[in-house]
């Protein structure tokens, strides 16, 4: 078992809040009194070395608080948090900035604020301002920056000085989606040497796929630690009892639910997908060039006609990369009313990365769906010892002359 990275004991965080009644000044200096909000209560956590922790929970339930906590952003009321390792805390992006100084000004602040050696700081500098884009603009001042290039640099700064833990809030949801794919694909490189990674996010479809472990929080206290699918379950049941809304959230928030990544009228049901390697065995993690194969069970209610099934290879943030289906393939005119399709690429070209699987029965005019499962599938492409850049490998070659 890898050791601890995080440990809480019992931690708390109590914020004092003032209450005044309504009237003139002399009666609200009378009647001014002091209450106690617990924003966390009784937490006891351990994250071990290289997982991927995910938090949930509504607006209010005490999530970025814990990863403030955590950082040391604010203190701690009762209770111990012991964190092995330096961290790189992804909440407020670009505080310790200036804005008076330039771009490559502030990357040297911030490496200080750090502690990281001037010279680490030149060594990763043309690596930062590669990452964040900004090389033209790096000698202005960051006033003059838009908010998705002062965004870029404060991630790129921070991402590059290699932290062993990781804390993420909501931090995938800023910049363009290139950017926020490479963002993912450069916190995955942490998790695959060995960091830790606490996650802090809305989008349960995003930690369904990455998170092992999962927290929910209600009101500031831990309702359930467990897998990611049973978690999200777990909070899910609580919106729909309006358990996990804290007092003034109006609704859920934003979520993957089943409705939302499946649609269709059923005359064909997709019961199950299921990823093989070359030797037949179930897998979720593959290598460029590689056999794979998607294996899709289906039940059909149709009595003289055949569905058009379709699949999508898709980027973990929604970058469609291929969606082929079977009009143009050699199906037969009548297929069993319940059997299997199977998806087959005989050599998988995508590079290292997270990727996203969608599958779906329509009508050969492609207008009615009868089972539609929107990116419910995941799978894992390793990284390649060569250096190759981007999502797929393209059969190409270099010549002089």
């Amino acid at each position: 078992m890898n050791p601890t990275s995080i440990k809480l004991e019992r931690l708390g965080i109590r914020y004092c809040i003032r209450q005044e009644k309504a009237g003139g000044l002399t009666s609200i200096l009378r009647r001014r009194k002091k209450v106690d909000l617990w924003a966390l209560k009784g937490i006891d956590l351990e994250v071990r070395k290289g997982e991927i922790f995910g938090v949930i929970g509504s607006n209010g339930a005490g999530k970025s608080t814990l990863l403030k906590a955590l950082s040391g952003i604010i203190p701690v009321t009762e209770g111990t948090v012991a964190i092995h390792g330096r961290i790189a805390p992804l909440i407020e992006l670009g505080a310790a900035f200036n804005a008076e100084l330039t771009g490559a000004e502030n990357i040297y602040l911030t490496g200080s604020i750090y502690r990281i050696p001037r010279r680490v700081i030149r060594e990763k500098f043309d690596s930062i301002v590669e990452f964040a884009g900004l090389r033209k603009f790096i000698h202005s001042p960051v006033k003059n920056y838009s908010s998705g290039m002062f965004i870029r640099l404060a991630f790129s700064i921070v991402i590059f000085f290699e932290p062993d833990v990781v804390l993420i809030d909501e931090v995938f949801a800023v910049g363009d989606a290139v950017f926020q794919q490479r963002s993912f694909e450069k916190i995955i490189e942490f998790r695959d040497r060995g960091a830790t990674i606490v996650l802090v996010t809305h989008d349960l479809d995003f930690v369904s796929r990455i998170c092992g472990r999962t927290l929910v929080l209600s009101n500031g206290r831990a309702s359930f630690l467990g897998p990611a699918e049973e978690a999200i379950r777990h909070y899910q049941g609580l919106i729909k009892s309006r358990e996990g809304l804290e007092e003034g959230t109006p609704s859920a928030p934003p979520a993957a639910s089943g409705d939302s990544k499946r649609w269709g009228n059923k005359e064909v049901e997709l019961r199950d997908v299921l990823f093989l390697d070359k030797t037949g065995t179930p897998a979720k993690q593959f290598h460029t060039g590689d056999y794979f194969e998607a294996r899709v069970s289906y039940v059909s209610r149709l009595r003289d006609q055949v569905p058009v099934f379709g699949a999508a290879l898709s980027t973990i943030h929604g970058l469609l990369i291929y969606g082929p289906n079977t009009l143009e393939a050699r199906f037969p005119e009548r297929i069993p009313a319940e059997g299997t399709v199977r998806f087959i690429i005989p050599q998988l070209p995508l590079l290292d990365g997270e990727y996203n699987f969608s599958v779906s029965a329509y009508d050969r005019s492609l207008s009615t769906a009868y089972d539609h499962h929107d990116r419910m599938y995941y799978f894992r492409v390793l990284k390649h010892p060569e250096k190759e850049f981007g999502y797929v490998r393209i059969d190409s070659r270099w010549e002089l002359g």
